[in-house]
């Protein structure tokens, strides 16, 4: 049922996940600039494909190769200091980070796009499971302000206390993959009400 559903409303799932990437990205932009203070100035793109290519030449070990890869950066912005011309903050898109923030922004756009009446169980699923993995999935992409790390960074603007960051940051490994769960979870709730709607509605 889920598949016809998606068949049916291909566009539909296609421009949800793709907002859903849109606002995402700039919810990030946002926080940055009210937090760490002041808007980017430069933007810096890399030879990613040229990169990946001399990785994969030069590292012997497959799985070494892919691990390269994705920590190699895509696209980075930020914040020079106006007088010393150093970087006061800066964000940099990983291949990792953007495949993080591509299924995502792809199974949140599944699960607004594919339509209908969410249940109660299936809308909590959704929207913790979203809050869970956007908030400690943003920061797999780098970002450095001050020596902090991203996950440093981006909770301490949120105005997390450094005692609870420390906590935090020992479940992050553990609170991306449940959070990816809880939507996926809520996506096959909904399929599951579908498929339950369907004799009724053709009855």
């Amino acid at each position: 049922m889920l598949r016809a559903r998606v068949r049916a409303r291909p566009w539909t799932v296609a421009a949800t996940t793709a907002g859903v990437f849109v606002v995402y990205q700039t919810l990030i932009l946002v926080v940055l600039v009210a937090g760490l203070g002041g808007a980017p100035n430069y933007v810096r793109r890399y030879a990613a494909w040229e990169n990946a290519r001399r990785i994969v030449r030069l590292t012997p070990s497959a799985a070494d190769a892919v691990t390269l890869i994705g920590r190699e950066p895509l696209l980075e912005y930020g914040r020079r200091h106006p007088v010393f011309g150093v970087a006061v903050w800066s964000y940099e898109l990983t291949w990792s980070s953007l495949f993080f923030f591509l299924s995502f922004s792809a199974l949140v756009g599944l699960y607004l796009g594919i339509g209908g009446l969410a249940t109660r169980w299936g809308a909590v699923g959704s929207l913790s499971g979203a809050g869970v993995a956007g908030l400690f999935g943003a920061s797999v992409s780098s970002l450095t302000h001050c020596g902090l790390g991203s996950f440093g960074v981006l909770l301490a603007v949120a105005g997390v206390s450094a005692t609870t960051l420390q906590w935090l940051g020992r479940l992050e490994p553990v609170l991306i993959p449940a959070g990816y769960a809880l939507i996926v979870l809520a996506i096959v709730v909904r399929a599951r009400g579908f498929a339950r709607a369907w004799p009724v509605a053709a009855a």
